[in-house]
């Protein structure tokens, strides 16, 4: 206890080292106790050692400080009078802890010693002293922060890890990413799964059952890990870093994992089942040919379906009357007809399917762009060819060298940035280079970005070539497919269908949206030997329109 010291003749010795490698190391402060026994020694005091051993200088607060708070508590209780320590830093560099120490040794008399001299803090000369050693010291400390944030800029900018543990199938190697092969395929099945339409439930159970383990928690997925690593961008071969202090964001480019028109479909995947998200739980059980491409024209909520075998009843309906209903509370008043979005009346579900169905088989019985793309796996969009495989493979290879030439010039721009630092160049000639270097970093991501734009366009295009080899020339044959097969089959054609409720005539409209121009395209007869071929085929539109009209019940 510190009451069982003579309090005129002890010397409180406070050591403090800013990191737990340095205090496990042990000469620091090993060196700092030796010093101040030798000053005890010299003055003819006793000593107690304070040892607050490996504290950072984050931990400004004296209540995170065990010893410094245990010492301040007895300078208060004047169980201490003379106190011993390296430098005025190692109190503190914030400035309000150093000033409430330097008050309380003012207070109660106490003298503060450190290799450099004694401070009598009731002497207005040395508290001024110590007050100008104590702005020095946070100065070098706010200093020496910006110089390590600085540092791990330059890093992140010639590829290095920013820190944290490396994301499932990549390792560290010089602190740079690294594909781990074996955790590698099983990131290429989980976006190959979701592409194809497997729901996470079951990537999860594909996963556990080959005891493949996450990264950061051994043991079984969890949903969450999973969808977390399907927005993961470094996959796709680039990750961004923004330094919170400039907010500065940079994009640092990583060994791929898939190829961009994998990661793309997938993000489309992800963003057409987000919309559905709310309404799976309640109504998974049940099936539906539609209610995923349908939207209510009025509010632009998803349609939501509802099915009573008992009463044999089904339909699509919006679900705004209700959503309102429950997010304001409830409502004093019964709803009436014509105080909703528009959408007053629900549509027969077999009635609507039925339509929509006759609609989209005659419309893929009749396109030409439907059949000419059986005939040559061509398909034309806005003028625009889809790419072949092979085309794809060479903007692949494109991007992955623009990826390759970004990480150079990085690692150039950092190292000199590095060489500024120590002073190795001079103004001039960093400003020059830097001009440059930031020029050429700037056309490559410009590159970058229309590389990705292309292969964005890909991503549906690779699908629709899939489908049409499914489906192409065999439309007499759609009505003997499985409900899970036509739903493929209409989504495969149809983006989307707007529907509305007309009061006047009592019907919903719907607007299909198509994914291809196929509504009305033809074929336009070339003059003989035109381009080498005798015919071409013009595209239609991509909306068409069908009314359904409410069923007498009087028949």
């Amino acid at each position: 206890m510190v009451n069982t010291f003579p309090v005129k003749t002890t010397l409180h010795i406070y050591t403090r080292v800013s990191s737990v490698a340095q205090a496990e190391q042990g000469t620091s402060l090993e060196s700092q106790r030796d010093l101040g026994i030798k000053k005890a020694n010299d003055l003819g005091f006793e000593f107690k050692v304070w040892n607050e051993g490996g504290h950072s200088s984050h931990h400004e607060d004296i209540a995170d400080r065990p010893e410094l708070n245990s010492l301040y508590v007895a300078m208060q209780a004047g169980q201490v009078k003379h106190v011993w320590v390296y430098d005025p830093s190692r109190i503190s560099r914030n400035d309000q802890v150093a000033s409430a120490f330097r008050y309380a040794c003012s207070k109660h008399g106490v003298t503060l010693y450190t290799k450099d001299g004694v401070f009598d803090l009731s002497n207005p000369n040395d508290k001024f002293l110590k007050q100008l050693l104590d702005a020095v010291a946070e100065f070098d400390n706010v200093t020496r922060a910006e110089r390590t944030r600085l540092g791990k800029l330059n890093r992140v900018r010639s590829g290095s890890w920013h820190g944290g543990q490396a994301p499932f199938g990549y390792k560290l190697e010089d602190r740079k990413l690294v594909v781990v092969e074996e955790e590698a395929k099983w990131v290429k099945r989980i976006f190959q799964e979701l592409v194809k339409g497997s729901a996470a439930t079951h990537i999860k159970q594909i996963l556990d059952s080959n005891g493949v383990s996450p990264r950061r928690k051994k043991g079984l997925w969890t949903l969450g890990s999973i969808n977390a690593l399907l927005t993961n961008t470094h996959y796709s071969g680039h990750y961004l870093y923004t330094d919170k202090k400039s907010e500065q964001t940079i994009e640092v480019q990583c060994p791929s994992i898939v190829d961009q028109t994998t990661w793309n479909a997938a993000q489309y995947k992800r963003s057409r089942e987000v919309i559905r998200q709310s309404q799976k739980n309640a109504t998974e059980k049940n099936f539906y040919l539609l209610r995923d491409l349908m939207f209510c024209e009025h509010c632009g909520r998803a349609i939501s379906g509802r099915m009573n075998k008992s009463r044999a009843e089904s339909s699509y309906y919006c679900p705004n009357k209700e959503r309102a209903w429950a997010k304001n509370g409830g409502s004093e008043t019964p709803w009436r007809r014509g105080t909703g979005c528009g959408f007053d009346r629900a549509m027969n579900i077999p009635q609507t399917d039925k339509l929509v169905w006759e609609l989209v088989t005659s419309l893929h019985s009749k396109s030409s762009i439907l059949k000419e793309e059986v005939k040559h796996r061509l398909l034309n969009q806005n003028g625009v060819k889809i790419r072949t495989d092979a085309e794809i493979r060479t903007i692949q290879a494109k991007l992955r060298k623009l990826q390759k030439n970004y990480k150079l010039i990085s690692e150039t721009l950092g190292n000199l940035e590095a060489n500024k630092l120590i002073g190795k160049i001079n103004d001039v000639s960093y400003e020059t280079t830097v001009q440059r270097i930031r020029e050429e970093l700037g056309s490559i991501e410009t590159e970058l970005a229309n590389a990705r734009l292309e292969l964005a366009g890909t991503a549906e295009s690779r699908k629709w070539v899939n489908w049409l080899k499914a489906f192409g020339e065999e439309v007499e044959m759609l009505d003997a497919l499985t409900d899970g097969e036509k739903k493929e089959y209409i989504g495969g054609l149809v983006k989307r269908i707007d529907v509305r409720y007309s009061n006047d005539n009592r019907e919903h409209i719907l607007t299909l949206t198509m994914q291809l121009p196929i509504v009305n395209d033809g074929i336009k007869k070339l003059r003989s030997g035109q381009e080498g071929r005798e015919y071409e085929v013009t595209p239609g539109t991509e909306t068409i329109t069908v009314a359904s009209k409410k069923k007498d019940r009087r028949g």
